[in-house]
């Protein structure tokens, strides 16, 4: 019998999953029979990861508990938690799958995309934005104002670009046969060119 625990609290109109004791086997296992019973109280709710049961999960555990609630349609608000000996803060995000529409992700560090962003995703990111897809909705680099960092994706067509401070909205200034492309600052500007490795 699973000795695993998380306690689901409902705090400003987010689930809070607080982790208790448990492996990760066990996390996933206990969440999937939860999100099965009740679909449509998961569905679509923002979520957050808390409890000192996750410091005890390796990063790899920690992304398949947040692949599942993805799985489910709920949305990630605080989408990385400290694993065995990570540093607390600034770890870059993976993610392996395609972001719908009206997903929000956001990572302390760099964010790397395995997959498209529809229109009306939103990501943000401390560092760089990567998408190894199509990018449609809006990615936020260097959000907490880090004019180096820089958005890259294999097909451009966002409905924004932020960098820093700096704003470029849609146009149609994005090459139509799809090329990888990379956006980042130059003075007050957003520039975005075709990217070719060296």
């Amino acid at each position: 019998m699973s000795l695993a625990k998380i306690d689901i609290k409902g705090v400003n109109k987010s689930l809070v999953f607080v982790f208790s004791s448990g492996s990760g086997e066990e996390y996933a296992s206990l969440l999937k029979n939860r999100f099965e019973s009740n679909r449509q109280l998961f569905e679509g709710s923002p979520v957050l990861f808390q409890g000192d049961g996750l410091q005890q999960l390796s990063r790899e555990e920690v992304a398949t508990l947040q692949r599942l609630c993805l799985d489910y349609g709920m949305i990630l608000h605080n989408v990385h938690v400290p694993g065995r000996g990570e540093k607390p803060a600034g770890e870059d995000m993976f993610i392996y799958r395609t972001l719908r529409s009206g997903q929000n992700l956001h990572s302390e560090g760099s964010m790397i995309i395995w997959g498209d962003v529809h229109e009306s995703a939103e990501l943000t990111a401390a560092k760089d934005v990567i998408i190894l897809g199509k990018l449609e909705g809006i990615a936020h680099a260097g959000c907490y104002g880090d004019v180096n960092s820089t958005i890259f994706a294999l097909n451009l067509s966002p409905k924004q670009l932020r960098i820093g401070d700096k704003i470029s909205r849609a146009s149609g200034n994005y090459i139509k046969n799809p090329v990888p492309q990379i956006a980042y600052t130059e003075g007050d500007n957003i520039c975005i060119k075709e990217y070719k490795p060296r």
